[in-house]
């Protein structure tokens, strides 16, 4: 086993059930793999579904082409590369070894295919890294569940669209309003649209490049929904980050799963749209329910109110929003009763306090060679479930893709970034 990996006895659980563990323990072995070419015929099967090559594989892997061909052809490689592959196309890395189907989330996979034809901005490297993606928000909604116990959401699907009396965009308002009460908003701003998706909904938002014209996925991964968030193009901008990732929590909180359809990918000329010009109703509803969850119209119509010509410039700075966003939301606010031409404002660029609330640590995570996708939240799930024995440091390197000085160095910076996950109480492991 000196080129396996160690495993805790709750991963060895998890992974493989009792009856595996059993068997090991009366025999002193168990055979895991269903035939010698079944691990192999997996990855194989999923590269495929995705419409990958070898060659999309191995870079998304970080692995030379012939490791991903040696690994389909099940020939005698490191388990580490069989889990490496796995990972890089939304496999269970842990149970690739044994397993024909790691995952039953074969539906994404279908669906990514589907969606990559159909959007000529979604090219083979951006396929795979929402399948990666994919993979990073399971491991962590099951470190989560396994360290703090069932989150369950507070809010309900909604199936209406709108009709030709109340459109999609009005629907979407009243969503957010919704939203906001169940939150305990009211009409305040919100601070760090980041901490509260992922702290307080408990929805994980995973971080990658995904070229220049897809804004952000939302995504159901084996019952669970999660959020890819571009952190290129034009999410550079924080306010545009903002209103995409607001956009993708109208998706994720409140469509039905045969909206969703397993997998919903939203491009940046779409989100810009005011919202009662975006022809589909899930979309017109999305788009609603951002502007108006993070600047709502009664608090933009006193700040109007109380100022008229810093109206424009106050809704930004206070509510984090953009000038195109904030003077539509503004407009409406006031009924259109006034000539757009008047919401105006010499002050167009972010205050960088926007920036420091949101970053997602990319440019300066402790683990320096760490890949965006694993350098939020899911980093330091890992890290303390590392510390805390549930997983063993051993996977949590191969995870992090780092070695374990590396890991042990990096520790209180990454307490520091993300304080709240080592402040939360475990439940019994």
């Amino acid at each position: 086993m000196a080129l396996g990996r160690q495993l805790t006895a709750s991963e060895a659980l998890s992974a493989y059930g009792w009856d595996t563990l059993l068997k090991v323990a009366d025999e002193g072995a168990a055979l895991l793999a269903a035939s010698p070419t079944s691990a192999g015929a997996a990855l194989r099967s999923r590269r495929e579904l995705l419409g990958l090559t070898i060659r999309a594989v191995a870079l998304a892997a970080k692995v030379p082409e012939s490791v991903v061909a040696a690994c389909e052809a099940s020939k005698r490689v490191s388990i580490r590369e069989y889990e490496k592959v796995a990972r890089a196309i939304g496999l269970d890395d842990r149970a690739v070894s044994y397993s024909f189907d790691p995952s039953a989330n074969r539906d994404l996979a279908v669906r990514l295919r589907t969606i990559g034809d159909e959007l000529p901005p979604m090219t083979a490297s951006v396929v795979a890294a929402v399948a990666e993606a994919a993979w990073v928000a399971l491991q962590q909604v099951r470190l989560e569940t396994t360290m703090f116990g069932q989150r369950r959401s507070r809010f309900a699907t909604d199936p209406n669209y709108g009709t030709s009396a109340s459109p999609a965009f009005r629907v979407g308002y009243q969503l957010a309003g919704h939203a906001r009460d169940a939150l305990g908003l009211g009409q305040r701003p919100i601070p760090s649209l980041r901490q509260l998706t992922e702290e307080e909904l408990g929805i994980p938002v995973i971080q990658s490049e995904l070229g220049p014209d897809i804004a952000g996925v939302t995504l159901e991964v084996e019952g669970e929904r999660a959020i890819v968030l571009n952190i290129g193009s034009k999410n550079r901008n924080v306010f545009v980050r903002r209103a995409t990732l607001a956009h993708e929590l109208g998706h994720l909180l409140f469509d039905p799963a045969r909206r969703l359809d397993t997998l919903r990918v939203d491009e940046f000329d779409e989100l810009a749209r005011s919202a009662d010009d975006v022809p589909d109703p899930v979309e017109q509803r999305a788009n609603a329910f951002s502007v108006e969850f993070i600047a709502p119209q009664r608090a933009l119509a006193k700040l109007y109110a109380q100022a008229p010509a810093t109206a424009v410039a106050e809704a930004m700075n206070r509510f984090g929003i953009s000038f195109t966003a904030a003077r539509y939301q503004l407009w409406n606010a006031l009924g259109r009763s006034v000539s757009p031409d008047t919401l105006t404002t010499r002050h167009v660029q972010p205050d960088p306090a926007w920036d420091g609330a949101e970053r997602y640590t990319v440019d300066y995570h402790p683990i320096a060679a760490v890949r965006p996708s694993r350098a939020g939240r899911f980093s330091a799930l890992v890290m303390r479930a590392a510390f805390e024995h549930i997983i063993s440091k051993d996977t949590a390197c191969e995870w992090l893709e780092c070695s374990e000085e590396q890991l042990a160095s990096a520790e209180e910076g990454v307490r520091d970034l993300f304080p709240s996950v080592w402040q939360q109480p475990l439940v019994s492991v």
